[in-house]
């Protein structure tokens, strides 16, 4: 397959994101849910969040915040006889005192104490902004890898997956106890453990959502004719076009791989994700190595770059 080094950045990621920023540019005084700017983008929801973050280097919430801090100081500076609850609402807060609570945690000075002439060193580039950012191909190039890894593009059948959910996912004991659910379950209903295929997933980016927040679920490929029960669920994972990348060490192997695959070869490749979570693929079961030992296929579920993704019944 092609050499990600020597391959270059596909422009129509830049060129969505510049068309969100643009549209939360026109739309500040609105509400701005992920819903509605990743079909802005024409990503899928689910990765909307980590494709923008990998371009713009902020957080698309922290993005939208600072774009209205941003254009409410300047409108202020603009026009000094502005009060700040017209600056506020013009700029998509509820109130004064919200605009205020959240000028001062970005800035360090409230509003009012502020003199409306001296720049606010604060900002992301040292001063109040008078203009929307634009991201280049240039931004795709700083993302060097000292590694390359072989990423594998195949189809993979319709899944029946028996599963747990982990909730603030970090907590190991919690994570532990989800896992022994699940395989003592699958075994008390007649599976082969030795034959079993389990899979991880989760709907949340863990660079993105804090660790008490952070689901993870594991799951266990089941027969068509098997049911929910015990507190453990059924969803069908449909079929789809995977990229995916083997992985045989530790955790932080894992993690390298995950970083490769969303923000070096995703960008670079003529794909964009599907509208389905990312997964762990396990070739062998964790627990036979104490969880200290990952044999695994990194999984991203992808279609082509310029399709459209489908809404799949598919509910995280």
């Amino acid at each position: 397959m092609t050499d990600p080094k020597t391959t270059p950045a596909q422009p129509i990621y830049l060129e969505r994101i510049n068309t969100v920023i643009d549209y939360i540019g026109a739309h500040l005084t609105e509400d701005l849910p992920l819903e509605v700017l990743a079909e802005q983008a024409a990503f899928s929801p689910f990765h909307f969040h980590r494709i923008f973050k990998m371009i713009t280097g902020e957080t698309l919430n922290r993005f939208v915040m600072r774009m209205r801090l941003e254009r409410a100081a300047l409108m202020l500076k603009s026009a000094p006889n502005m009060t700040l609850l017209d600056a506020a609402i013009a700029c998509g807060f509820k109130s004064a005192s919200v605009f205020s609570r959240a000028f001062k945690k970005h800035f360090g000075i409230t509003p009012r104490t502020w003199d409306r002439s001296t720049p606010l060193k604060n900002s992301k580039n040292g001063q109040v902004l008078e203009g929307f950012p634009r991201y280049t191909v240039d931004q795709l190039a700083d993302f060097e890898h000292n590694e390359t890894f072989s990423v594998d593009i195949q189809q993979v059948p319709e899944r029946r997956l028996a599963y747990v959910r982990v909730r603030a996912a970090y907590d190991w004991d919690r994570n532990l106890q989800a896992y022994n659910t699940l395989v003592d379950w699958y075994q008390r209903r007649g599976g082969d453990l030795a034959l079993a295929q389990m899979i991880g997933m989760s709907p949340d980016d863990p660079s993105l959502v804090p660790l008490e927040k952070y689901q993870y679920d594991w799951c266990i490929v089941v027969p068509d004719d098997w049911q929910a029960s015990d507190n453990i669920n059924i969803r069908t994972f449909p079929a789809c076009t995977i990229a995916s990348i083997t992985c045989d060490g530790d955790i932080y192997l894992v993690d390298r791989i995950w970083q490769y695959l969303f923000e070096y070869w995703l960008p670079r490749s003529p794909y964009q994700p599907d509208n389905l979570p990312a997964m762990e693929i396990f070739l062998s079961l964790p627990h036979l190595s104490g969880f200290q030992h990952w044999h695994q296929q990194c999984v991203l579920p992808i279609i082509d770059v310029y399709a459209h993704w489908t809404p799949y019944d598919f509910d995280l």
